[in-house]
């Protein structure tokens, strides 16, 4: 049975969904800091520091065998300190926000530039990837602390369609052609032709 259907039949057995224009492993670190301080309600003046222990893989991209460059090096626009200090003073990353090519930041919140070289990473060899333990310490003498799984952004049909519509704004079509997209992709199985999806990408008229 191991090998029927081999090479027909295709299964995922799991998708992470890479939301935010980054490397994958720096996706987590948006949005669990980001949930830390909505659940403690933590405003960017609140913070002292914030720790991040990691997977070690995580610290060199694309690789340690192939470094091209180091995350926990001194932190830039782009990189995974900046990420974490955004998920703080923003709660979020803007989707449509790419940083290729941007290392200079003339576009970020002051807040986000500052915070993130309060933001240090710790390598660790136990930490599985995409899951950081965030921990935010406060001026106040407190610590908050969330470990990330590795799995939130495996997530099903309805909350891909939630988070993609933030892209809406940036799109050359309409919204509600992309509802299309949206209700065709859902009920794919049932459409007769798959081409129905292209032309729902072109500008109607």
């Amino acid at each position: 049975k191991i090998t029927t259907a081999l090479g027909q039949d295709w299964m995922f057995l799991e998708t992470l969904y890479r939301i935010y224009s980054t490397a994958g492993y720096n996706i987590a670190h948006v949005d669990v800091t980001a949930q830390l301080c909505v659940e403690h309600n933590i405003r960017y003046e609140d913070v002292e520091r914030v720790e991040a222990v990691v997977n070690w893989l995580e610290t060199q991209y694309p690789s340690p065998a192939f470094p091209s460059r180091r995350e926990d090096a001194a932190p830039v626009p782009g990189s995974t300190p900046y990420y974490t200090a955004y998920g703080v003073v923003q709660r979020g990353f803007p989707v449509l926000r790419s940083q290729r090519g941007d290392t200079t930041g003339a576009n970020d919140p002051p807040e986000v530039l500052e915070l993130m070289h309060r933001v240090t990473l710790i390598p660790s060899h136990e930490m599985t990837l995409f899951g950081p333990r965030i921990t935010i310490y406060t001026r106040d003498g407190k610590s908050y602390t969330k470990q990330a799984t590795g799995r939130e952004f495996m997530w099903d049909f309805d909350e891909e369609a939630r988070r993609i519509r933030d892209v809406i704004p940036g799109l050359p079509i309409p919204a509600a052609q992309f509802e299309d997209i949206i209700a065709t992709c859902r009920d794919l199985d049932g459409q007769d032709r798959a081409d129905r999806l292209i032309q729902l990408t072109l500008k109607q008229g």
